[in-house]
């Protein structure tokens, strides 16, 4: 398994496996095992990608998963619920400051394909993208829809997140889970 930063020749293969795990492309039943809560396309993979990058996981020429990275203080338009947890980061606490005084990039979405689930590679993305955004940012921040519990128990359990306060965008609740890049 390679995990490198994206190409332009991946954003299809990326944008292929985020459509087959957005929730509205998936049964109440593939939900439990997690979803995407936004779409993307080519223009704004390569857009992601050119300010801080996506990495992907690739299993020979087929695309494993892939991990967004994205800086908390890129302009818009980003997605509402991106910018509803950022409106938060002044009240969030984590390692005794507050999420504002600090060097913050926003985590996600991730997603590992239905054929390379429970194989680590989200702990593989995960270990990587620490490595990658290190020199320049001391926390990543994502959110996770509460209709997400999968979703929530991978970052929490699983990658060992902290959850913070949770927030709320519309009508939906989301848990605000974040990691130190220094370890």
């Amino acid at each position: 398994m390679e995990i490198r930063r994206a190409t332009p020749e991946d954003y299809e293969k990326i944008i292929a496996l985020q459509l087959e795990n957005t929730a509205d492309n998936l049964s109440e039943e593939e939900r439990l095992q997690g979803f995407i809560v936004s779409a993307m396309d080519t223009q704004k993979v390569a857009a992601i990608n050119q300010a801080l990058g996506i990495l992907v996981a690739m299993d020979g020429e087929r695309l494993a998963g892939f991990l967004c990275m994205a800086p908390s203080d890129a302009p818009p338009p980003r997605h509402p619920v991106v910018d509803a947890m950022l409106q938060t980061f002044p009240e969030q606490q984590f390692g005794g400051k507050t999420l504002q005084q600090q060097r913050v990039f926003v985590y996600g979405p991730v997603c590992v394909g239905k054929a390379w689930r429970g194989q680590g590679i989200a702990k593989k993305l995960f270990v990587a993208v620490k490595e990658f955004t290190r020199p320049s940012y001391e926390v990543g921040a994502a959110f996770v829809d509460d209709r997400n519990p999968h979703s929530l128990a991978v970052h929490v359990e699983g990658l060992k997140m902290t959850a913070l306060t949770p927030f709320k965008h519309e009508q939906n609740r989301y848990q605000l889970v974040v990691f130190s890049t220094a370890g």
